[in-house]
């Protein structure tokens, strides 16, 4: 059999995916508090474009509307 043929395990699975997590580079609190920053600026000024596009794209519409 090869070693993509082989039966699934839970426990190997287990093993190899701690394993995997060992390796992993945490960021540290500090890092994750700027990037939950830089995100939440972010989603409040895309938001803020999207709102006053869709204004005066409203109003555009509104003008030719009523003529």
């Amino acid at each position: 059999m090869t070693d993509t043929a082989k039966k699934f395990s839970f426990k190997r699975y287990f093993k190899e995916t701690k394993a995997e997590l060992k390796k992993v580079s945490w960021p540290s609190r500090k890092e994750v508090l700027q990037h939950t920053e830089v995100v939440l600026i972010s989603i409040i000024i895309i938001g803020l474009a999207l709102w006053l596009v869709d204004l005066a794209f409203g109003k555009v519409l509104s003008i030719f509307l009523t003529k």
